[in-house]
């Protein structure tokens, strides 16, 4: 936006500028009875957004405003050496990174802090012959109003820079030290001023009030006297009470006669058209005064003397109040001066400058440890890399973050870009892997589904259904049905974890323990040896994989069809449930610890008898664990009291089986499935 502001119509532009700063400079701001001027604001922000010498330029105009308002140069050559000492920076080497940084405000605060305010106050000391507390005074207004036109200066750009920055590569930019610096420096400035000037109009209020209550008390003194007293005696009262005071004074009777009750030669009333103008609105004491008199019918206006060439402050000392009041019908004019009234703006501004210029000192100090510990903190933040330049992505519906006009937020960009585009490159190839590995895994569920078959290994008595559903593609819960020699075998088991890895260990259980059952179980005997089984099965797993530390808990049942007998080994699994025809249950006991964690471990197997429609349902912790989006789990009640409904039914183990799913299933409703469900339902 800098380079391009004066791209076009050059002598426009700065006509234009110009004019706006000198309207700014001789419509300037009152503050403690001093003049504050804007017109160096313009003139500093067009150095700031352009550079060369077009702000010298525009500080031309300026300088002769100065001349014009205050007939004395002083205020001129100053500003002249401000925007030279700018203009030089500017253009420098290091003028684009101090503009960035927010430095170039701190140079300003340093050139009227040791040179724009000495200068000031020497000139007007002894070449402009102002007394020494007058003198301090301007010098202290200097630093204030010199700070104030930078900081406007400086919003002004960064405002057009943030606003217009069209995100070429060749753009001006800021920093967020500098934002932090300006935002915080002007804040505390700016704050300071406001409440000076509140405390400022305050007071000035409260001086109206009470110069108007000592006018009025003095006027009715004379009211008082003109009715009851003798004239020869008044008039020896009021000329000593008058003479005190120095106030002319004219009394006019009901008749519109008038009478000169005192005045030193001629009446200085009567110079006001020559000598004097009306300035009642350029005080807010005489605006003060002159409202407080309005409301109470009265009439103080505020006359300053035209002969007095200086500044508005002796203006104002050498200015005259003239009062007019009435009662009865009777007048009284009072034209006395306002010297003493306009002192005390002197001794607030004496007080207040120093006082302001030292909260601006600690603001400038401020905001630079916020303005550079907050840079560093957004460093850390986000971090910074000048390395590894960004590849531009090719598809449409990727798009790069837009260039910032403040520095690190642009360089951030970049890096945000460069790193964005490396997560898409990651992701588009995790994504390829996530699909290959999705495939895998459904292959790997329907290799498991066909390894783990049906119950087409029983035949028609008993009556078996199974059930499997892993919580993944493949799981670690297995069952197991078959027949051998006239005994049918039911397993129902759980391997640690899920997943692959725990479906790998599941075919390995599943494997042993069928191979084992079908070599230790092949002869008919009273009891199968399952307890020899499961201990064969641990003490291999638990001495071969003891490093894997993979572990299945098992239940393994052997029903002998000639014998209406159950004979079972519980290895650490869930108890399962067992009802008689009668719906009475009976519970079946555990006989050891899961294996394959501890080689030797001892099992024993257990018998129980059974009578026709009896009922067997083996399942894993999945189905009495399984929850429902309020986090209530199903448990063995809701299961064992579903089983004993379905028995007094007749259903079949396939109907049975399908029954507890789907109250399961209702259970759980849309809430996630986080362990393999495994069911065994067998009607004997």
């Amino acid at each position: 936006m800098g380079a391009t502001l004066f791209r076009n119509k050059l002598p426009f532009w700065a006509l234009l500028l110009s004019g706006i700063a000198t309207l700014l400079t001789l419509n300037n701001y009152q503050l403690f009875g001093l003049q504050f001027t804007f017109g160096m604001s313009v003139a500093l922000a067009t150095l700031f957004l352009q550079r060369r010498l077009w702000g010298l330029v525009i500080a031309i105009p300026v300088a002769i405003s100065t001349y014009i308002l205050w007939g004395e140069p002083y205020a001129g050559i100053v500003y002249i050496l401000e925007i030279l000492l700018m203009t030089f920076i500017r253009n420098g080497p290091g003028g684009d990174r101090s503009l960035r940084r927010g430095t170039i405000v701190i140079y300003d605060f340093i050139f009227w802090t040791f040179l724009g305010a000495p200068i000031y106050y020497f000139t007007y000391a002894y070449l402009a012959n102002y007394n020494q507390e007058a003198a301090f005074v301007i010098a202290q207004k200097s630093i204030v109003n010199g700070v104030m036109n930078t900081l406007i200066a400086y919003i002004i750009y960064a405002a057009v820079t943030i606003m217009g920055n069209r995100r070429s590569q060749n753009r001006e930019s800021i920093s967020i030290q500098a934002l932090a610096l300006a935002t915080i420096y002007s804040v505390i400035v700016f704050l300071s001023l406001f409440m000076a000037d509140r405390l400022y109009g305050t007071a000035m209020n409260l001086k109206a009030k009470s110069l108007y209550q000592e006018i009025t008390n003095f006027a009715a003194f004379i009211f008082d006297d003109m009715d009851d007293r003798v004239p020869s005696k008044l008039d020896f009262t009021l000329e000593n009470e008058l003479k005190q005071k120095n106030t002319d004074t004219i009394y006019q009777s009901e008749d519109g006669i008038q009478k000169i009750l005192y005045n030193q030669g001629k009446l200085r009333h009567q110079n006001f058209p020559n000598d004097f103008k009306l300035e009642t609105s350029r005080s807010r004491l005489s605006r003060n005064l002159y409202e407080v008199a309005e409301m109470d019918g009265a009439s103080i206006n505020l006359y300053l003397n035209n002969t007095v060439k200086q500044d508005k402050l002796n203006e104002y000392l050498n200015s005259l109040w003239e009062i007019e009041l009435h009662k009865d019908g009777k007048t009284l004019i009072l034209i006395k001066p306002a010297r003493q009234d306009f002192e005390i703006i002197f001794k607030f501004a004496i007080g207040a400058l120093p006082i302001i210029n030292s909260t601006t000192m600690g603001g400038i100090i401020l905001s630079i440890i916020i303005g550079y510990g907050l840079k560093r903190e957004f460093l850390t933040v986000l971090g910074k890399s000048t390395k590894n330049k960004i590849n531009t992505p090719t598809e449409e519906a990727y798009r790069s973050l837009e260039q910032s006009p403040i520095t690190e937020i642009g360089g951030f960009a970049k890096e945000i870009n460069r790193r964005t585009d490396d997560i898409k490159r990651a992701k588009e190839k995790i994504e390829e892997l996530n699909n290959i590995a999705q495939q895998q895994l459904s292959t790997a569920g329907k290799i498991q589904q066909a390894f783990l078959g049906d119950s087409s290994d029983v035949g028609k008595q008993p009556d078996v259904s199974l059930f499997m559903r892993p919580a993944l593609n493949a799981g670690g819960d297995w069952y197991d049905a078959f027949d051998l020699d006239n005994k049918t075998f039911i397993i129902v088991a759980d391997v640690c974890d899920k997943g692959v890895g725990a479906a790998l260990f599941m075919s390995v259980f599943r494997s042993l323990i069928r191979y084992a059952a079908e070599n230790w179980c092949a002869e008919e005997s009273e009891h199968e040896p399952l307890d020899e089984v499961i201990s064969s099965v641990n003490n291999y797993m638990s001495t071969e994989h003891e490093v894997d530390t993979m572990f299945a808990t098992v239940f393994i049942g052997c029903i002998s069809h000639p014998a209406k007998r159950l004979d079972y080994v519980l290895a650490g699994h869930e108890e399962p449930i067992f009802i008689n025809s009668k719906g009475v249950q009976q519970n079946l006991e555990v006989t050891g610890p899961a294996i394959g964690l501890f080689p030797e471990a001892e099992y024993t197997m257990k018998s129980l008898f059974f009578d026709e429609d009896s009922i067997l349902v083996g399942y894993s912790d999945g189905v009495v664990d399984a929850r429902c989006p309020e986090g209530t789990s199903y448990g063995y009640q809701r299961l064992l009291d579903l089983v004993q409904d379905m028995q007094k039914r007749k259903i079949s183990a396939k109907n049975l089986k399908n029954e507890i799913v789907r109250d399961l299933d209702a259970h759980m409703k849309n809430a996630e499935q986080f362990d393999d469900i495994t069911i065994a339902t067998v009607i004997l």
